[in-house]
């Protein structure tokens, strides 16, 4: 090797040299996709175009120049060099000035299709089909590896264990993204197995939530006779999707919350019930009391003893009557109410293991292993039984 080798500090150095060396000031032209204002003072944004995006940088003392406030859709000019950020080693565009070019091309594609699927109908409200209450099988769409699907099943884990999901993995931004979503919601939808369909993923730049703007989505999505609910992106992030599907939620986590009842809330609920209904039949006993006290009184008026008594036994009758049928109102909402727990305690995954059987996970793993084909010799395992848990070593693989 004759020649010494460099540093990246050094080799940042010289592309520093020739980048900016080599390019003078120039105008660039592109729609802002990310924009943050920092508390310094200065502005980080992106430029993107179809094919490519830069990472641009407006000092705080040119920011207070602008005639306009840069907001995410629009289309700019810029005017600037291109510098080396050594420290990232990452080269961006330095702005001088920054002028808005009309609306961005993304923004304004975006407008223009929504324009067009809501002439179709494909956002009315009477199109919406109202969620199942206490769905117990829940189908999703979005990236198997993705942040969004995590969120969904810990607030699942939390708040209605027994409930089963269904995953389409598919791609939720890049190429072909779009049809993968659209394909997922149709297979889902005509499988008749889900009481609901979440569709959706975590946040990211407008470009990377585009494939939920796509006509394929949206048509998918407005197809369902199953109710479907959009969680794209943050609370501030809207697509197409979210304005076809018969529930917007503003994040994944809020999407699981608003789909999964509650134990807790269930019980509450229950419990609000039998509140209710006991006061109601307690103020309809009243009522009736005194209507028929009413009655008494103007038959006793007019001397009539026989119509008194005859009126009197009636009372006494409706009184036992609608005891009995409060107490078997109320044995009823019982029976379902302890129907529901005993459901809820079969389902409870830590009820099994109070009959003897055990949770065998890998150390470290959250998992449980179900086959010995999916062991190897020597592997070390964790044993969860209903009182404690022990560590064991595999010293024998019988996968049959």
């Amino acid at each position: 090797m004759d020649q010494k080798p460099l540093s990246i500090s050094e080799l940042t150095a010289r592309l520093k040299i020739v980048l900016e060396g080599g390019l003078p000031a120039l105008w660039i032209r592109g729609e802002i996709s990310q924009f943050t204002g920092h508390r310094s003072g200065h502005s980080y944004f992106t430029l993107t175009d179809e094919r490519s995006q830069i990472a641009c940088v407006l000092w705080r003392g040119r920011s207070q120049d602008l005639g306009f406030t840069p907001q995410i859709g629009d289309l700019v000019i810029a005017h600037g060099r291109v510098v080396v950020y050594e420290r990232g080693g990452r080269y961006q565009f330095d702005c001088y000035e920054l002028r808005p070019a009309g609306a961005g091309d993304m923004a304004q594609a975006f407008e223009v299709l929504k324009k067009k699927l809501e002439q179709e109908g494909l956002f009315a409200l009477e199109r919406k089909i109202p969620l199942h209450p206490f769905p117990e099988r829940i189908g999703l769409v979005t990236s198997p590896g993705g942040a969004a699907l995590q969120d969904i099943l810990k607030i699942a884990r939390q708040r209605a264990p027994w409930v089963e999901f269904r995953l389409i993995p598919t791609n939720v931004q890049g190429s072909g993204a779009a049809n993968e979503i659209a394909a997922g919601l149709k297979e889902l939808d005509q499988s008749g197995w889900p009481q609901v369909i979440i569709v959706g993923r975590g946040g990211g730049a407008p470009e990377d939530l585009w494939a939920f703007n796509e006509a394929v989505v949206v048509r998918a999505i407005a197809a369902c006779v199953t109710p479907v609910v959009s969680a794209v992106g943050h609370e501030t992030d809207v697509t197409l999707a979210d304005l076809a599907a018969d529930l917007r939620a503003p994040t994944p986590s809020a999407a699981a919350q608003i789909c999964l009842p509650d134990r807790d809330t269930l019980q509450d609920r229950l419990r609000e019930i039998e509140v209710r209904l006991r006061r109601s039949l307690q103020l309809s006993i009243s009522e009736q009391r005194r209507w028929l006290l009413d009655r008494a009184t103007i038959a006793l008026r007019t001397g009539v003893m026989r119509a008194w008594g005859e009126e009197s036994q009636k009372a006494d009758e409706l009184s036992r009557r609608l005891d009995s049928g409060f107490a078997l109102c109320l044995e009823r909402r019982r029976s379902q109410f302890t129907q529901l727990e005993a459901r809820l305690t079969n389902l409870n995954p830590l009820g099994i293991l109070q009959r003897g059987y055990a949770i065998v996970r890998r150390r470290g793993g959250e998992a449980p292993i179900t086959r010995a084909a999916d062991l190897n010799l020597n592997d070390d395992l964790r044993v969860i039984f209903h009182e404690g848990e022990a560590g064991v070593k595999v010293i024998e693989i019988k996968p049959n």
